[in-house]
């Protein structure tokens, strides 16, 4: 008798607790579609050779699918823009991706490095910073008003390190 006293007690606990959704979670769709727009805003680099630099950020959302979305990211530091693959989970966490070149400014590609591995000049800062690659993430979806602030990281700027940083941008 204890036993089934015990799996009851046990199985109902289970059951009640992890079957009830967590209430701070958004319609992913909708949000995604939000998304589509002008995102303006800056990028602080720390912890490398890029530490106290800032980029000023222009990321244009064109097309969402779902919980995912597609654009472009573009720099005033640079003619290289890049396309951009996102996405945003049920808990409003947003991440993204410079997956390639939209257009090739030749920063990166255009290197001339004499060297392998960390010690290759292509893979330093700044130059590093213009290849695809970059990861934003640890935003969480705000629409009142609409505003992302996380982190981001792309390989490169010296042995064992990254180039990495926060963003913020907001909805124009």
């Amino acid at each position: 008798m204890k036993s089934l006293t015990t799996f009851l007690f046990i199985f109902l606990a289970s059951s009640t607790y992890r079957c009830k959704e967590p209430e701070n979670t958004i319609n992913c769709n909708d949000a995604s579609t939000q998304m589509i727009g002008t995102w303006k805003g800056r990028m602080d680099f720390s912890g490398s050779s890029a530490s106290g630099q800032v980029h000023n950020m222009t990321l244009s959302v064109i097309t969402s699918n779902g919980c995912s979305f597609q654009g472009i990211s573009a720099f005033d530091e640079s003619n290289t823009t890049f396309v951009v693959s996102g996405t945003i989970d049920k808990y409003g966490w947003v991440e993204f991706m410079e997956t390639s070149f939209e257009v090739n400014g030749g920063e990166y590609t255009d290197c001339e490095g004499t060297g392998s591995g960390w010690r290759n000049p292509c893979n330093s800062w700044p130059t590093v910073r213009w290849r695809p690659g970059t990861k934003f993430h640890e935003a969480r979806f705000r629409s009142d008003p609409y505003i992302l602030n996380g982190e981001f990281f792309a390989q490169g700027g010296g042995w064992n390190s990254q180039i990495r940083g926060t963003y913020l941008i907001t909805k124009q």
